[in-house]
């Protein structure tokens, strides 16, 4: 299905062929995904999938296609030019390089971007899709629970972070789905807040922002403590920011928009007098990549679909004083939303 509406793009674009080589897209078409990458090739009439050599066994074990091998660079160009590819589809992030050598070596004279046919077919998750993105979220579950009992005064962010990994992967994960987030204190403030050597402190806020890489999917979700008893203007910020959370989660639903989403959380925010603070989108898509179609921001104007899946992560962060964020992956239904995180977030 997948490779036949690239086909259908062809068709319709009148090309000569599309190649893929960003991991996350060979692994969407291909099932596949080679440490050294690849290149894979869709024409009217062929799919064949050019892996480095040191890759070809693994390739020919789990890929979909049909799979040959190259040496080298110049063996890889050798078989492109076979198919003759005068009008070529690309990725929008094929480097400029390889698009020199395009040119160079095989003759294209044509380019056509293809990132949204590709986007049409990535944004909404297959059943198979949605299970494996389930079982990512229960991990992040887990390694959040191990954070929330290791936080006490006095331990270093980074060991947090280093106890919530290694239960991640004891329970399946291949790796975190980016550089765990433990911010404590003033470093609350700062939204990609890297688990740092700070010790934490009593009367610190500390946002936990993490995720597990599970087969290949993500899973993204943060929330924040206060060490201690939290303060009247740590409590508001908590307050504001779980409200709006919550009223993201609650009224999201098929026909939305994403634009229309980030207002009514945005809404909340303002109503409680922090507008200036929440300094980032409501969220975002997660899949094959952990921030990916679609935006959900004043920006994109994309309809929610049953079968999407995304993060509802509003945030005030106020220089100095600190922070608040929290956020869950959610599954956009028939019936509204669901939320594959399911950690506790009444934690102030």
């Amino acid at each position: 299905m997948r490779i036949e509406r690239l086909k259908g793009f062809i068709a319709e674009k009148e090309l000569d062929g599309v190649v893929i080589t960003s991991k996350p897209n060979l692994f969407y078409f291909t099932g596949s995904s080679p440490v050294l990458g690849g290149s894979l090739l869709v024409t009217p009439d062929d799919v064949i999938f050019l892996v480095p050599e040191l890759e070809y066994e693994e390739a020919k074990e789990t890929s979909r296609v049909p799979v040959d091998k190259f040496k080298k660079g110049s063996e890889l160009y050798e078989k492109l030019r076979e198919f003759g590819l005068r009008r070529l589809g690309i990725e929008g992030k094929t480097s400029y390089s390889a698009v020199q050598a395009y040119r160079e070596k095989l003759g294209v004279e044509d380019f056509v971007v293809i990132d949204d046919v590709i986007r049409e077919l990535r944004i909404v998750k297959t059943p198979e899709e949605i299970e494996v993105i389930k079982a990512a979220c229960e991990i992040a579950d887990m390694a959040m629970m191990a954070a929330l009992e290791e936080i006490s005064e006095g331990r270093r962010e980074r060991e947090i972070a280093a106890k919530m990994e290694y239960v991640m992967k004891m329970n399946g994960a291949e790796k975190p789905a980016f550089d765990t987030i433990i911010a404590s204190g003033w470093r609350s403030a700062l939204p990609h807040g890297i688990a740092s050597d700070k010790r934490i402190e009593k009367g610190d806020l500390v946002v936990i922002d993490e995720g597990a890489l599970y087969r290949h999917y993500h899973s993204d979700m943060t929330r924040t403590i206060v060490v201690g008893s939290p303060n009247g203007k740590q409590r508001d910020i908590y307050e504001a920011v779980l409200e709006a959370q919550k009223k993201g989660v609650e009224t999201a639903r098929p026909g939305m928009t994403a634009k229309e989403l980030d207002t009514i959380v945005r809404d909340v925010i303002k109503e409680y007098g922090y507008g200036d603070y929440f300094i980032h989108s409501t969220g975002h898509g997660v899949g094959l990549e952990i921030h990916e179609w679609p935006r959900v921001s004043q920006l994109d104007e994309t309809e929610l679909k049953p079968g999407m899946v995304i993060t509802i992560e509003p945030g005030i962060y106020i220089p100095k004083l600190g922070g608040v964020r929290i956020e869950d992956t959610i599954l956009i239904t028939e019936n509204g939303a669901v939320r594959l995180t399911r950690t506790e977030r009444e934690l102030i």
